[in-house]
């Protein structure tokens, strides 16, 4: 997002340059509803350190997994994006009797369509709705894969203005799976960013560095659960967002054999072409 300082005699220029570059910024764990330009590109690479630990089996297993998703977008219409997200995975186990173990590889790869179907922009503002659907595609790596096609549904709202915005999404994974593999998923998120600083001028490219918090929950239908606090930073420029972020669980109760997650931590950044 970038913020534009508000004049009465241009009000369509105003709307239609944040129309164009709220697109980029989002919540680090949360959907926007908003799309890249017809033909344009938004790749994001992510950096995600969990530890998981409070294991309720009598392994007394604590993991530290990395995971670095890649996604890109697309935009193939003014309303309907094209999404794909490339996970790679390291996870390091280690067991209470003094082992370990290590593996990398590649997790399932979630393909979404996100189309917007409504749109309403004023002057200094817009809010924005969309649905999401797709499919999580098997990769089969025996450590990373459920092995399985999985559709996702879903739905993301956004409210934006020049010194804040607000997003909240719903979206639940169907799994097809057996075993633990095959509990569906439901995700619930809001997130609110708002300006602390920035600037914009003739010689210098709009920019803002932005506060960000999330509510960010899962729910297993094996009944686990789980709700984060997630505060973060964002440096956004129209080119590209860099971003920091953690989530501190707030609620965690998970049902065995699953571990708890302690915390995690978000390096990312954005490009759009």
């Amino acid at each position: 997002m970038t913020v534009f300082r508000s004049r009465p005699w241009r009000p369509a220029v105003l709307s239609a340059a944040i129309v164009a570059t709220c697109a980029r910024g989002a919540g680090i764990n949360t959907d926007v509803a908003l799309t890249p330009p017809l033909g344009g590109v938004i790749l994001r690479v992510q950096f995600r350190y969990s530890r998981l630990f409070d294991d309720p089996t009598p392994q007394g297993r604590v993991v530290h997994r990395i995971v670095q998703p890649i996604t890109l977008a697309y935009g193939a219409t003014e309303r309907l994006a094209l999404i794909g997200t490339v996970p790679v995975v390291y996870r390091r186990v280690e067991f209470g009797s003094g082992g370990s173990t290590s593996e990398t590889g590649i997790g399932d790869i979630p393909v979404r369509a996100k189309f917007r179907f409504y749109q309403k922009d004023e002057l200094g503002k817009t809010t924005r709705w969309a649905a999401i659907a797709g499919l999580e595609i098997p990769t089969f790596d025996s450590a990373f894969s459920s092995d399985s096609v999985d559709p996702i549904i879903g739905t993301v709202w956004t409210h934006q203005e020049q010194q804040w915005w607000l997003d909240w999404d719903l979206i639940v994974k169907l799994n097809t799976a057996g075993g633990l593999a095959g509990d569906d998923e439901f995700f619930a998120d809001v997130a609110w960013s708002h300006r602390i600083v920035g600037g914009e001028g003739a010689d210098v490219e709009p920019w803002g560095l932005y506060g960000l918090l999330e509510l960010n929950g899962r729910y297993i239908t094996d009944g686990s659960v789980e709700l984060f606090g997630s505060p973060g930073i964002q440096f956004i420029t129209p080119d590209f967002i860099v971003e920091a972020g953690v989530q501190l669980p707030m609620v965690r109760s998970m049902k065995s054999p699953r571990l708890s997650t302690d915390y995690t931590v978000i390096l990312s950044v954005r490009f759009q072409f």
